[in-house]
């Protein structure tokens, strides 16, 4: 299966950036080798600050309770953004 362009005559399934085709999903939304995107873009925007009161890690338990405070902080906003998602759905 292949696809010409009518107004650029290129492949209509080639991503624009790199030139690959995807042989598995020819309609993707993402290019599978560099993401890029032919219908959408995002942008993330980052605020970062120094924060001063972090507790060090210096043994193997601290990492262990560090790792598990970061689990339970990611489940915390996944569960917001359902939550938020569920309000949008409704809107």
């Amino acid at each position: 299966r292949h696809g010409i362009c009518r107004h650029c005559r290129e492949n209509a399934f080639q991503c624009r950036l790199c030139r690959n085709i995807n042989y598995e999903n020819l309609d993707a939304f993402l290019c599978n080798e560099c993401g890029y995107c032919k219908h959408a873009r995002f942008d993330y925007t980052l605020v970062c600050r120094p924060s001063f009161s972090v507790e060090p890690i210096n043994c193997e338990e601290d990492k262990d309770k560090a790792v598990l405070t970061i689990e339970r902080e990611s489940e915390n906003a996944h569960s917001s953004f359902e939550q938020i998602m569920a309000c949008k759905r409704t809107l």
